[in-house]
């Protein structure tokens, strides 16, 4: 028996470290979003096409994009706005991460050469422009102006986080949150409001993200080895903040998908 329960226990665990299965509630929303994204980033011209085409084919984990659809789920169905939303959050991160490329000179990016290194600087730099241009496109319907309000906010703020980082790097917990949990929480709030949550939910799962969005960039940090001293004490810290943030959600599949994505966050090993 207690072999039975032992594996058991070994499955569950396995499956809270493979991100696919923590997603399986909303496969099928996100086939919807990687179908509409690859529409969404055609360019008219060949070069620029083709640079977005590589964009496509080096993504990462689609975290931001999936913290919008979980966001939506928790409180009603995945529609058109969320969609663009999740495009919206997903192609600013990549537009800061290629001219993040550009400026630090980094040739790889997720184990792949970096837009910088495959297409050189100029053309980097163009990309993370008409990134940022298309993003602003997706939300221009009269009913987007709360989620465009919210994610400018944000990217302002992810500018002054940068700049911050080169300046006052001794306010470390104010950087990692203009630098990316601000973004995880307008994840969360952008797919809450594309399905008309109410103001408290919204801000409800505002809150996790934010403390979702802190905690993975410490656990980022430890696996940088950046920051390791702070980042080894706050983790716990912001893991216990997050899954507190959660509580005050009725259980459902979302429910236990953003808190096994939470574990997965706190505990991976790339």
């Amino acid at each position: 028996m207690e072999g039975f329960v032992g594996f058991v226990r070994f499955t569950i665990f396995a499956a809270v470290k493979n991100l696919d299965y923590i997603v399986s509630p909303i496969a099928t929303e996100l086939a919807q979003f990687e179908a509409f994204f690859e529409k969404t980033l055609n360019a008219d011209t060949e070069p620029m096409n083709a640079i977005m085409q590589y964009v496509c084919q080096t993504h990462g984990k689609r975290l931001r994009p999936l913290l919008v659809l979980l966001g939506a789920k928790l409180f009603g169905e995945v529609n058109e706005q969320t969609l663009r939303a999740a495009a919206f959050v997903e192609m600013v991160h990549n537009a800061t991460l290629i001219h993040d490329d550009v400026v630090d000179d980094d040739n790889q990016r997720r184990g792949q050469d970096s837009v910088k290194a495959h297409f050189g600087n100029l053309s980097a730099v163009l990309a993370g422009d008409y990134l940022l241009a298309k993003a602003m496109l997706l939300l221009m319907e009269p009913g987007d102006r709360a989620i465009l309000q919210e994610m400018l906010r944000t990217t302002a703020a992810m500018s002054e986080g940068e700049l911050m980082q080169s300046t006052r790097p001794l306010d470390y917990l104010n950087i990692i949150t203009r630098k990316t949990a601000l973004l995880m929480r307008s994840c969360c709030a952008a797919g809450a409001l594309s399905v008309n949550a109410t103001t408290e939910q919204v801000q409800q799962i505002a809150d996790f993200g934010l403390n979702f969005g802190i905690l993975f960039q410490l656990r980022d940090d430890l696996l940088d080895g950046e920051n390791e001293e702070q980042a080894q004490i706050l983790l716990p810290v912001y893991y216990e903040k997050a899954l507190k943030a959660l509580e005050g959600f009725a259980p459902s599949e979302i429910t236990k998908a953003l808190r096994d994505l939470t574990v997965f966050c706190a505990e991976r090993e790339e």
